[in-house]
Parts: structure tokens; sequence; C-alpha cells
């Protein structure tokens, strides 16, 4: 894994986390914006392909779910993107995003 792959990882897991507990909306926006260095592009990346499951399987994913998405959208990610990576969220939560080893 790339430093951008372990970067999207944390964002996305810190995301999840203060969406499942709770976390005050501007102290979770704010650790976002830190943990991700001014990288909107992977913020974009991590929000869309968290929105993309949910959209997926709303019913079979929990709301908070949803909410981690929506914070790394709010702490600054690129608007640009976030559609490319939700229709990506949305293969790869079907199957069909994920290539067949060779």
């Amino acid at each position: 894994m790339s430093d951008d792959d372990y970067l999207e990882v944390a964002m996305s897991g810190n995301a999840q986390r203060h969406a499942r507990e709770g976390t005050d909306h501007d102290v979770a926006v704010r650790e976002l914006q830190l943990l991700a260095g001014g990288r909107s592009d992977l913020l974009a990346k991590a929000a869309g392909r968290i929105i993309g499951g949910w959209l997926a399987a709303p019913g079979m994913s929990h709301p908070s779910l949803l909410r981690a998405g929506l914070l790394l959208v709010e702490a600054g990610a690129d608007p640009t993107q976030v559609t490319r990576w939700v229709d990506e969220g949305r293969r790869n939560a079907t199957g069909g995003g994920h290539s067949t080893p060779v």
C-alpha cells in the first residue's frame, strides 16, 4: 500500500469512529482536516467510497456510515471528485469493482 492509501484508510476509519461515537461535529471535522493535511483529493476518495457503499445497500449499512462520509465532505473533500468515488464505492459494494486475480 502507498502512503496515500494509508492516509485514506486512516481518514475513513477516523470518520467512521467519529460518526459511530457521536463526536461533536466541529471537533470531528477539524480532526479530519488536520489528518488530511490539505489532501482534498483523498478526502473525496474516502468520502465517495463510503457514501457509495452506503447507497448501494442502505438497508444493510448502519446510518452512521453515511454520516462518516458527510464528515469527510465537510472536512474539505474536493466536490469535483466525490461523484467518481461514489460510483466506485457502489460498484465495490455490489461486487462489481474488484478485479479477478490472474
